[in-house]
């Protein structure tokens, strides 16, 4: 055997997550990690805990998505099975407790496959790792990842750890540790693509004739278009997409819901504007998202993903419009880069960006990084924690029909799923939805995919 390949500094920003995770309350407890041969040893509230850990050459192989069989387990609540890393030595005997000396042995590496996947170390070493190719828009693909290989995008792994580590816990040592339940919450995001989709007589009738028309084939669509139309006519508040922004805002706050609604910043020659930072339009939307209770963060445009001047200014811009300092943001496509310079981090730290909602596959729905509460990001080039909040996305409205094509029931039934699991862990269940995904061809799963999801 031989020591595990991650830095205590790694070890260290992964069991405060499972901990704060699993007791809300003991989140800023002290602890201390120790390395020794083959094992992970933290010392919590007196209590030793000793968990079996991969060596480099084990490491290698999990990460190249080459692991043997995993042990399937039950998951805390036993509703479902979960892939565990384990020692082949002492797994028989499961977990053993030792009253002589508070501890118990663990023969599961709950850390490692935790650190990897919170801190996205395989894209920071993709190239290294041959693991993946980057797609058209320079994203992560789903195909080829961890989450793929193992089969694991709809579980919130190190949230399922963390629950075991707590039954573990309040087991062995109910005079040390409470299971003290986190609140779960459903957070509805929507990114403003799109602030309205009629800007000319023209361009609306080549859309409802070009498009209701001729190639959805659907008169009942054209009339509703031709009514919306109309009503555009006479004031331009009318308009579809900011009537149904407004329209999700109400919905949400009568299931007293927080919403956050992402805003491109950018001004009519950027190379991605679909309008203009200074649109009284855009300011009706906002004093309408604000005075409900919803919050406003930044919708980086294209080119601000690797870009600091483009999305230095486009804070900038939205800052001042807000009359307040924006530190909210999801990158436009969800283009997050980790491997490449500039890197990711370092755009959003210069920029002062503290809450990022990006991460999240967009092929497919579910656990890009394993966990569905708040955690910060870390910096595995420098091998430290950074100050960026990562609030992964687990559903995005576009993954659902346009990458997986899923008819509407399957829609319903996989958000639902994922939305389950989420408060299984008692985590956040954030999902996106653009208000131009609710009329026309996709108003069938706005009534039956979204708004089923507001529901506690």
């Amino acid at each position: 055997m031989a020591e595990s390949p991650l830095s205590l500094n790694a070890l260290e920003y992964t069991f405060r997550h499972l901990l704060k995770v699993a007791f809300p309350q003991l989140e800023n407890e002290p602890f201390r990690v120790e390395k020794g041969d083959g094992t992970i040893t933290v010392f919590v509230k007196e209590v030793r805990l000793v968990m079996y850990a991969m060596n480099q050459k084990e490491f290698d192989f999990f990460i190249k998505g080459q692991w043997r069989p995993f042990l399937m387990l039950d998951n805390a609540k036993r509703t479902q099975k979960i892939p565990m890393v384990f020692d082949d030595d002492g797994v028989d005997d499961g977990v053993v407790y030792s009253e002589t000396d508070s501890s118990i042995q663990i023969p599961y590496d709950i850390l490692t496959p935790s650190f990897v996947l919170l801190s996205r170390y395989e894209e920071f070493n993709v190239y290294a790792l041959g693991l993946v190719d980057y797609d058209k828009h320079d994203r992560i693909p789903f195909e080829g990842t961890l989450a793929d290989k193992y089969e694991l995008v709809e579980i919130p792994l190190v949230d399922e750890y963390a629950m075991l580590l707590r039954r573990w816990l309040c087991l062995y040592f109910p005079d040390r540790f409470e299971a003290v339940p986190r609140t779960p919450r459903i957070v509805p995001t929507h990114d403003i693509d799109l602030l309205y989709r009629f800007k000319s007589r023209f361009q609306a009738l080549k859309s409802i004739f070009g498009r209701d028309l001729l190639i959805n084939c659907d008169l009942k669509m054209v009339r509703k278009s031709l009514k919306d139309y109309k009503k555009w006519k006479s004031h331009p508040y009318w308009d579809p997409y900011l009537r149904a922004a407004v329209e999700m805002l109400e919905r949400e706050a009568e299931q007293h819901l927080s919403p956050i609604f992402f805003v491109k910043a950018t001004e009519k020659n950027h190379p991605d504007a679909t309008y203009d930072v200074h649109d009284p339009l855009l300011q009706h939307l906002i004093w309408n998202v604000t005075s409900r209770g919803g919050q406003i963060g930044l919708h980086g445009s294209y080119p601000s993903a690797e870009h600091l001047q483009y999305l230095h200014k486009e804070k900038q811009n939205l800052s001042e419009l807000c009359d307040k300092t924006i530190s909210v943001s999801r990158q436009h496509y969800l283009r997050t880069f980790f491997a490449d310079d500039p890197n990711s981090l370092d755009l959003w730290r210069q920029v002062g960006i503290t809450d990022d909602y990006t991460l999240g596959f967009a092929e497919r729905c579910g656990f890009r990084c394993g966990t569905c509460h708040p955690y910060p990001l870390y910096d595995v080039r420098h091998d430290k924690v950074t100050d960026i909040i990562e609030h992964p996305l687990i559903v995005m409205d576009g993954t659902l029909f346009d990458y997986m094509k899923l008819s509407v029931e399957d829609a319903r039934a996989l958000t639902q799923r994922l939305k389950q699991r989420c408060l299984d862990v008692e985590g956040d269940f954030v999902f996106l939805w653009h208000n131009h995904a609710t009329t026309r061809e996709f108003e069938p799963y706005y009534q039956e995919v979204y708004l089923p999801l507001l529901n506690g």
